[in-house]
């Protein structure tokens, strides 16, 4: 047998085996679309029932290193939904914080959606997590005291963020005319040397302000 005839057969015997691993590839990669789907629908129903469960969104990939949670960039999904859990933990529509363990939630959510914002999701999933970060300024202004000129300004800056991404994000506009109802309200209390504002959070409309396991 001549040594172009073994290279031949060798060659033919690899792409076989890409082949196959490629459809052994594509078989697992549906598989963990089926499970995803399934992981996303049902851990929805649990946030709406009991959003302090744990693993609510878990499933086992079976490819590795969660590289079918990457081809199907269900990650983003699922950072904002996290991130959204903690919000709903953080109770944002109680206007004053009586337990510490609300104001971490809240961070911790606040710091999940400002990497969503900055991170390469797509513009809708960028667009929700700026608009929730001005839901989160417009509730500061319950217990904010000091600089709330400065709180104004990156609240109203996440909602115009958010629409600029997605100009069909409607709660962001509205939460954006809110903003500057707020930001007027404010400039005739300074002027009047009044009292601060009433609450900017009441009104605002949100996953994190309205009902469980709204948003998505």
């Amino acid at each position: 047998m001549s040594r172009r005839t073994v290279a031949r057969r060798v060659a033919t015997g690899a792409g076989a085996l890409a082949c196959l691993a490629l459809a052994v590839t594509l078989a697992l990669l549906a598989i963990d679309v089926s499970r995803s789907d399934e992981a996303l629908a049902s851990g929805d129903v649990r946030f709406r029932r009991a959003p302090d469960a744990p693993a609510i969104w878990d499933f086992d990939d079976l490819l590795p290193a969660a590289a079918g949670r990457r081809a199907l960039g269900i990650e983003d999904d699922l950072a904002f939904r996290e991130a959204l859990r903690r919000l709903r933990l953080g109770r944002l529509e109680d206007p004053i914080i009586s337990d510490p363990e609300l104001a971490i939630r809240r961070n911790e959510a606040q710091a999940r959606l400002e990497e969503i914002v900055t991170s390469d999701a797509d513009d809708s999933t960028r667009s929700r997590a700026a608009g929730l970060l001005g839901v989160i300024g417009l509730s500061r202004f319950v217990y904010e005291t000091e600089e709330r000129d400065a709180l104004l300004a990156a609240t109203v800056a996440s909602l115009r963020l958010a629409i600029e991404l997605d100009p069909g994000n409607v709660e962001a506009k509205y939460n954006l005319e809110l903003a500057y109802q707020r930001g007027r309200g404010l400039e005739l209390t300074e002027g009047s040397g009044g009292a601060n504002p009433s609450p900017g959070g009441s009104g605002s409309k949100g996953a994190g302000a309205g009902q469980p396991g709204s948003g998505y």
